[in-house]
């Protein structure tokens, strides 16, 4: 009976402890994919990402010990946001500069989540990012909202490596949606 006991409590420990899972520290570089445009042929473009998100972290994976099990960031997510904006302008022909440039382009990471609902177990996981872009030529401003989001199941949980590539798929796609928005080129070709 002694054994069935104990046998019985250290199973319980173990599913006890499957559902706890450590913090995880994300590395964010988004990429964007632009297709070849001469919109900015001879200009010269200043872009930087600013974050806006709280010191909370990016949100948690769940289980047992979820306040312990957060998501945060890894890196400087200004410069890596700045990174991709530079990538995808150049993509236009701007000239990336430092400081003040004939554009000044800033995007504002408004939404970065990741997180499970459930405080059990990690099955489902949601996610989410967010970015306002302003887009200043000569004196005129454009303004563009962009979102992604997204939902995973999980049977166990997501590895350190399966939540950062999702991080940075959602901020990527998030990013792409502002180079494929018409009325950025449109404002762009009317402004320069």
């Amino acid at each position: 009976m002694k054994t069935l006991a104990a046998i019985l409590v250290t199973g319980f420990a173990v599913m006890l402890g499957a559902c706890a899972h450590s913090p995880v520290q994300v590395e964010i570089r988004p990429q964007v994919a632009v297709a070849p445009d001469t919109i900015g042929s001879g200009y010269t473009l200043s872009a930087r990402g600013a974050n806006q998100l709280g010191d909370e972290g990016l949100g948690s994976l769940g289980g047992v010990y979820a306040d312990s099990s957060n998501v945060t960031l890894a890196n400087n997510i200004e410069q890596a946001m700045s990174a991709a904006l530079y990538q995808g302008f150049e993509s236009w022909s701007f000239r990336s500069v430092e400081g003040a440039g004939d554009v000044q382009v800033v995007a504002n990471l408004t939404e970065l989540t990741y997180s499970s609902p459930n405080k059990l177990y990690t099955t489902k996981v949601n996610s989410g990012a967010a970015i306002q872009l302003q887009v200043t030529v000569k004196g005129a401003t454009f303004f563009g909202n962009y979102s992604t989001s997204g939902k995973d199941r999980n049977l166990i949980k997501p590895s350190q490596e399966e939540v950062e590539s999702t991080i940075n798929q959602l901020l990527s796609a998030t990013l792409q949606r502002a180079f494929e928005d018409e009325k950025l080129k449109a404002f762009l070709r009317q402004h320069l």
